[in-house]
């Protein structure tokens, strides 16, 4: 049984990493909290001496597991930031050069994909506008202006590990690498109204002989 989506993208993985990471740590964490809940009240006699009925917390030696369970997490807190740093900055601080260039513009309720048009240049004339239909190269680097025209939506791409809120009066450029070949599901992951969960499209990723073919038809259309 999967537990995610299968993986198309180049930074794919490395979200997974860090999601099983924090997920590894926390679980260990809760066995070792409950352990400490259920321990006393399991072994304790019912008839209790007066120090285990009240403990008035003064002092090191009665506090020195709160001070314990206060620096464990401030460990585990700059681990996890030592762990996704160098991600969240490939990801999300990077912007590396782009081989296509296309604009998603949300809204009530479906996406708009924005192609350069003959030119190769974004916001012309001859730009070439699909609805839910969003092509790509695969192993390019694909730069996504991503906008809204009326409320907050949001581009959430499962098989990449993406997901980037489309904000009304803003563009905001992302960018994605998808690895694989094949046809994957875009959805609004941001509650914007009654069709909010018919808000779909769908990305389709063709080798590069392929995708000039199609922009080839788009173009003609």
């Amino acid at each position: 049984m999967k537990i995610f989506p299968e993986n198309a993208s180049s930074y794919g993985g490395e979200v997974d990493f860090i999601f099983w990471l924090i997920t590894g740590v926390v679980a260990v964490a809760s066995v070792i909290v409950i352990f400490l809940l259920l321990y006393p009240v399991l072994t304790r006699r019912r008839k209790l001496t007066k120090t285990q009925r009240y403990q008035k917390g003064e002092g090191f030696r009665n506090l020195r597991l709160i001070y314990l369970g206060i620096l464990l997490l401030a460990i585990a807190d700059f681990f996890f930031l030592y762990k996704e740093g160098p991600t969240w900055t490939k990801i999300e601080e990077t912007l590396p050069d782009k081989e296509f260039h296309v604009a998603i513009i949300g809204r009530q309720w479906l996406w708009e994909i924005v192609y350069p048009g003959p030119d190769g240049k974004l916001y012309t004339a001859d730009d070439v506008k699909k609805i839910n239909q969003f092509y790509m190269p695969v192993n390019s680097v694909v730069h996504m202006d991503i906008q809204s025209y009326d409320v907050i939506h949001s581009v959430f791409i499962p098989n990449a590990r993406f997901k980037q809120d489309a904000l009304p009066g803003r563009n905001i450029t992302r960018w994605v690498k998808m690895t694989k070949t094949g046809t994957f599901p875009l959805s609004c992951a941001e509650i914007c109204g009654i069709g909010h969960a018919n808000m779909k499209a769908t990305i389709i990723v063709q080798n590069k002989e392929d995708f000039k073919k199609t922009l080839t038809k788009l173009y003609k259309k």
